[in-house]
């Protein structure tokens, strides 16, 4: 008891009483980050846009029941599935989808586990939700008109990170547009909890790694795209990345020069002032679509 009552332990105590609330605070935030609100959007109407449109719903591969659109393509298209970001659903993914489908593409848009009308609750950041591109692709096999010898993927955030988890398991995943890839799960992680506090994001990273473990029973680095990316040799990717984020760019760079195929090859890592992350409008998105679009008729259509 002396001890406590000295100097030395009431350093200790307040030390202690510092940690406890930092823990808390980065609990509180994890939570939230992992638990994003589901949004209440408006329905589509795609028949006004003179599309057919398919409401689907399939499985991940472990079983969580997932919600989409195929939009069926020209026969002799290949497929395209979409990957929406953290917080969003596949109606973010909407204007890219009608783009795609009209250069002939069939596209599969769906709603990550915990997001839009799919079932499922806490996000793991990209490391479960390659279970739900597993899922995706086996639907897209289902479908008697799809070839799904070579299948491309279009992911965004989040949706980004999962597809690359989920190449390295599948090679049927040729082609890949990448936005915004960060390079594990704990990126997104301690930037969401600190934000701009450049001194928590240095050092205090393991407080919010921590608290991922506790919630998920991973780690946030057990799988990651800075370690896989360099193995997806003979896959065509293109990486899109933001002015707006000098420090996600330049992992993403990083990470780009890994991958010996792509090195010196024209176009292939594109820095943007805005990326569909962002929030892209008018000309912006228009541009944004054409760079996609092409991309994939480059690269799947021979």
């Amino acid at each position: 008891m002396r001890f406590w009552r000295s100097p030395l332990g009431a350093i200790v105590v307040i030390l202690l009483l510092g940690v406890g609330v930092a823990l808390g605070a980065a609990t509180v935030r994890v939570h939230r980050q992992l638990t994003p609100p589901r949004v209440d959007e408006a329905p589509i109407d795609f028949e006004a846009m003179m599309m057919r449109v398919e409401e689907v719903r399939f499985d991940a591969s472990d079983g969580v029941s997932l919600a989409g659109w195929f939009i069926p393509g020209l026969p002799d298209r290949p497929a395209l599935m979409l990957c929406h970001d953290l917080g969003s659903s596949r109606s973010s993914l909407v204007n890219l989808a009608i783009a795609l489908r009209r250069a002939g593409f069939s596209v599969l848009a769906f709603d990550f586990r915990g997001h839009g009308e799919s079932d499922g609750g806490r996000s793991t950041l990209g490391l479960y939700e390659k279970r739900d591109v597993f899922g995706a692709l086996e639907y897209l096999k289902t479908r008697t008109e799809i070839d799904t010898r070579r299948v491309g993927v279009y992911g965004v955030g989040m949706g980004a990170h999962a597809a690359v988890l989920a190449a390295a398991d599948r090679p049927a995943l040729k082609v890949m547009v990448l936005d915004g890839l960060y390079p594990d799960a704990g990126y997104p992680l301690v930037q969401g909890v600190y934000r701009d506090w450049a001194f928590g994001v240095d050092h205090l990273g393991f407080l919010p790694r921590g608290v991922f473990v506790a919630f998920n029973g991973t780690a946030a680095g057990d799988e990651s795209a800075s370690e896989v990316i360099g193995e997806l040799l003979g896959r065509d990717m293109l990486l899109v990345a933001s002015e707006a984020d000098e420090r996600l760019a330049a992992e993403m760079m990083r990470m780009y020069e890994t991958v010996p195929d792509q090195i010196d090859v024209d176009g292939n890592l594109v820095v943007l002032p805005v990326t569909l992350g962002d929030g892209l409008y008018a000309e912006q998105l228009d541009s944004y679509q054409v760079r996609v679009t092409e991309f994939f008729e480059s690269r799947m259509i021979r």
